[in-house]
């Protein structure tokens, strides 16, 4: 409980003045120790008051619908990525190796024909 006493003018002149020599403060040392224990995050969670609920209720409300669709676009380009790949590797993979064994095949005819060439050259020269 707080106890108010009028202060006359004649004992005003009495009151002792300090000095700026004295280092008096109007704060004490544990107020600035909270201070600088208050972290940003704490900052930030007190100024809340200062957009009204009802732009806070909007604000959330869209951003929940954000990360909704964001969710279910990721979910939809992960399943189409993994039905792609699978795809791909059943049906892609096989025809390249096939296209390989024919290219395979037709550089070694081709190669044989070449010595044939040149075991005929090689008689006629005879």
């Amino acid at each position: 409980m707080v106890k108010l006493e009028e202060v006359s003018p004649d004992h005003i002149d009495e009151i002792e003045v300090l000095s700026e020599d004295d280092n008096y403060s109007d704060y004490s040392d544990s107020e600035l120790d909270e201070d600088e224990e208050e972290s940003i995050l704490d900052r930030i969670a007190a100024l809340k008051d200062i957009i009204p609920q009802k732009q806070r209720d909007r604000l959330s409300s869209g951003f929940t619908t954000i990360s909704s669709w964001s969710k279910t676009g990721a979910t939809f380009v992960g399943k189409s990525a993994w039905v792609i790949t699978t795809s791909m590797l059943l049906l892609v993979l096989p025809l390249a190796l096939e296209i390989e064994k024919e290219q395979a095949l037709v550089a070694y005819e081709k190669e044989a024909m070449q010595q044939q060439g040149a075991a005929q050259q090689v008689r006629t020269v005879r």
